[in-house]
């Protein structure tokens, strides 16, 4: 029998990025975004002879007790937490732990793990963990676990959220399909969970948000899938059964998710998401270049109008965050124009854009290999945040970093982003009577502003959440505050029954102002005076983009 009896699962701490929103995270008394949904999983198919315990670095240290008290260590971890897994493991091997690496990082890149593990378990999970396992209590193992095989996800366990403590986290995810039908040349989804969408049962993912229910969370509630409508069939057979849960439980949580932009094209899809309770959908629109979409092999973006498509899935009622992507080869001089234009008229608030990078795996890194375009670097950790890319791209250097810093100047800077935001709510569906919208107004209340409980414990009362606005509003600087001010007043004159919803946009705003303007653009103009061997240029008298050294909101660490 096997002496490895306590397992210490780590989860390591994301560096500061638009991603993270740990600008936000203090005003909302949150610790990180989201817990470690791959690790509550492993937690739930572990046997129960073993003693677990989770530490997520996103929401405090790794103790030299906790490292005492292991057995053996577990480590996931996406690319952007490589550094910090590196660093975490070995302190657990220096104590002379079991260390064991699984995830997307060390799944896609196991040579660069293998320095800082004892073992390997990749792939999914449900296969290779087993694995592991039974080789673990015949008292031998192997240095690496693979397997081609993809799980059947209907056999997946509930996700063990007794392991986590819900006020530390903004949102809680779920999942309900892996893997995507498309072959983008960038992406590395396909390569980790291939092309054919396997999906859970309706009853399984009710049965967790029972379970999460249980913990006396209420909120967000993001469903991970990286394509929500890859097998559409089996969506909309959950959706119905979402719906029905929703209205038996009171509305306790608000749904986003992730998906691609031809779920404009589908009413059927589309409003049941939103009877579902979906409020927001982030899509990968990546640029409005057909060129480009072409080059990339993003053939669902090409019909039709991009723009077209957008509106359409906010005039059904969900709020449209977007990815995009600069630095294609087919991307001309007036691509960083042309998103900003993009981005503005289609009324997307929250705009995540950055270089074309190549993930390892994926066609598009293969592809830069062959042409020998593939820079020596495997720097995953702030390609969004500074003009960062592993390639050479066919768009000067120089030209790629002054587009970054001219899309990101514009789009976070206070005044452009409420007014989107604005435009955003406004294309959303009103209800037509007083009292739908009181209606409304109550179940986005119920989903936004209720503070996550302890089971138990007493909810935040309306004064409460007075207090806590008050006070949030207060906490920006003078020019955020002001753009703001014009948003919630045209927010009311239009929409009040839309109210709770302003604080999705608030907090994200707030978070991408202020980390573009403390890290996006320094690193930006750094990396330009590095190529022009000069001075970094100054911010313009009057921009909102400076270097907060006197920031009137906490700043994190």
């Amino acid at each position: 029998m096997s002496s490895y009896r306590r397992l210490l699962m780590v989860y390591p701490e994301f560096d500061l990025s638009y991603w993270g929103m740990q600008y936000s995270l203090p005003f909302l008394r949150r610790k990180s975004l989201m817990p470690p949904l791959g690790l509550l999983t492993i937690a739930a198919l572990t046997p129960p002879q073993y003693e677990i315990k989770l530490v997520d670095l996103n929401c405090r240290p790794l103790t030299d007790e906790d490292i005492e008290w292991a057995d053996m260590v577990l480590f996931s971890a996406m690319l952007v937490q490589k550094g910090a897994m590196a660093r975490a493991a070995q302190r657990c091997q220096a104590a002379g732990k079991l260390v064991v690496f699984g995830g997307p990082y060390p799944t896609a890149c196991p040579e660069e793990c293998k320095p800082y593990c004892d073992v390997l378990v990749l792939n999914e999970g449900e296969i290779t963990w087993p694995l592991f396992l039974n080789d673990l209590e015949c008292g031998k193992f192997l240095p690496i676990y693979t397997s081609p095989e993809k799980p059947d996800i209907t056999q997946t366990p509930c996700p063990r959220f007794d392991l986590i403590k819900p006020t530390d986290y903004a949102s809680i995810p779920i999942q309900f399909s892996r893997g995507c039908p498309y072959n983008c040349e960038f992406c590395d989804i396909t390569v980790l969970y291939g092309r054919r969408p396997r999906t859970k049962t309706p009853k399984q993912l009710t049965a967790e948000l029972d379970t999460l229910l249980a913990t006396g969370y209420r909120g967000q509630v993001f469903i991970v899938d990286d394509n929500f409508i890859g097998n559409k069939k089996k969506v909309l057979e959950f959706l119905p059964e979402l719906a029905r849960w929703n209205r038996e439980h009171g509305h306790p949580f608000s749904y986003g998710t992730e998906a691609t932009v031809n779920l404009a094209d589908d009413p059927k899809l589309l409003n049941g998401m939103v009877d579902a309770g979906f409020i927001t959908v982030f899509l990968g629109i990546e640029t409005p270049s057909l060129e480009s979409l072409r080059e990339t092999r993003k053939h669902q973006n090409v019909p039709g109008s991009l723009l077209d498509r957008v509106v359409k899935i906010q005039k059904a009622g969900l709020i449209v965050y977007a990815g995009f992507i600069i630095g294609f080869d087919h991307d001309s001089a007036d691509i960083f124009d042309r998103q900003i234009e993009f981005i503005t008229e289609g009324a997307v608030a929250n705009a995540m854009i950055g270089p074309l990078m190549a993930l390892p795996g994926t066609d598009l890194f293969k592809r830069m290999e062959r042409e020998g375009r593939l820079l020596d670097s495997r720097d995953y950790s702030s390609w969004y945040e500074s003009g960062y890319t592993n390639i050479a791209t066919v768009m000067p250097r120089e030209n790629l970093l002054e587009g970054h810093r001219h899309i990101v100047s514009n789009i976070y800077d206070p005044v452009q982003y409420f007014e989107r935001s604005l435009r955003s709510m406004q294309r959303l569906p009103r209800a037509k009577t007083i009292r739908e919208r009181l209606q409304r107004f109550h179940q986005l209340a119920n989903a936004f502003l209720k503070e996550p409980v302890e089971p138990g414990a007493k909810k935040g009362s309306p004064a409460d959440i007075i207090r806590f606005v008050r006070d949030l509003y207060r906490g920006f600087p003078p020019e955020f505050r002001k753009a703001l001010g014009r948003f919630l007043l045209g927010v009311l004159r239009t929409c009040p029954e839309q109210l709770p919803i302003t604080l999705i946009f608030i907090m994200m705003g707030y978070h991408c102002y202020r980390f573009t303007a403390d890290y996006t653009i320094p690193k930006i103009d750094d990396a330009l005076a590095n190529l022009k061997d000069r001075q970094p240029p100054k911010t313009r008298p009057g921009s909102p983009f400076r270097i907060f050294a006197d920031a009137e909101a906490p700043c994190p660490a």
